[in-house]
């Protein structure tokens, strides 16, 4: 996907005037998101020791006793492939208790490298913080649910190399959450002994939304702070960072976005922020869409 060269961040009244005033964006921990599918440090795995036996027992069954022989190199698909062209068990009783003790031995084993996992999972999400964006400043949804029911602004910030919003990565839409390990993840880590580093695949756990946001367009970038002096609050995990004056390229004002708060910005665009372009919202008049009207400091239309 094209990298953009500038993104939208949408906000409520008090937080744009802030980030205009102070010209910082706060970037958030995980667990300071509101949406309960995102997950955090206190995020769990949804599957234990005994479900990752059973459902590697089962699998294992099949496979057994399938007509076709199944694929791969590791010990316990080579010895599948040996009991299956020897008729080795004549029964699924038979081949469940002798599964049972061999994957059982397995999943103990592979436990501590799960616990690592956890471990490193709950160090990686206390120490990052996410800025999160769009593409778009004209979707209605996005006014609704980040800008106040249409009362805040939003702000298109220049993005990419030497800016202070680098690497801005797409989040896809999908039909299921992410999850930190899958069960079917750990199967094949177990069953196929793959060297599969679950860690490696962290950031993209923060890239996944549901389908039914797919109109937000979301971009992220992702950071990290020192985890050693985090505040025992959680509320305060956030971070303020920084951003060119140069690299506000435009401020789009809600429909209903109180007066005095746009003279307000506006100020603050002449004083501070002089090649920033500020744009109005309306209704169109047919549908239930959004168009911008270019104006200046003093609230005037710019023919265009």
């Amino acid at each position: 996907m094209q990298q953009p060269t500038s993104l939208v961040k949408f906000t409520d009244p008090e937080a744009g005037i802030r980030i205009l005033s102070d010209s910082q964006l706060r970037w958030s921990a995980p667990v300071l998101f509101a949406d309960p599918f995102e997950l955090n440090h206190h995020s769990t795995l949804n599957f234990d020791s005994r479900k990752l036996l059973s459902s590697c027992v089962k699998s294992t069954m099949g496979l057994i006793f399938s007509r076709d022989d199944p694929m791969g190199s590791s010990p316990l698909i080579k010895a599948i492939r040996r009991w299956h062209s020897e008729d080795r068990f004549d029964n699924e009783e038979e081949a469940q208790e002798v599964l049972s003790e061999l994957l059982t031995s397995m999943v103990q084993h592979r436990e501590p490298e799960m616990l690592r996992l956890m471990k490193d999972w709950r160090d990686y999400t206390r120490r990052l913080r996410i800025l999160c964006l769009t593409e778009k400043h004209d979707e209605n949804s996005l006014w609704r649910r980040y800008a106040d029911n249409h009362r805040g602004i939003a702000i298109r910030f220049a993005c990419g190399d030497e800016t202070s919003l680098p690497k801005p990565l797409a989040v896809r839409y999908r039909e299921t959450k992410p999850e930190i390990t899958p069960l079917a993840e750990q199967m094949e880590i177990l069953m196929n002994q793959t060297n599969v580093e679950v860690q490696d695949s962290f950031p993209d756990k923060f890239l996944s939304k549901s389908k039914a946001d797919i109109k937000e367009r979301e971009w992220r970038i992702l950071r990290h702070v020192d985890g050693n002096n985090l505040p025992e609050d959680e509320t305060l995990w956030y971070e303020q960072v920084p951003f060119q004056e140069t690299e506000v390229r435009a401020i789009y004002f809600g429909v209903a976005t109180d007066a005095r708060l746009k003279q307000d910005i506006s100020n603050l665009v002449k004083r501070r922020y002089p090649r920033t372009k500020l744009y109005q919202a309306r209704t169109q008049a047919a549908n239930f869409e959004l168009e911008f009207d270019r104006i200046d400091s003093n609230g005037a239309l710019i023919e265009q």
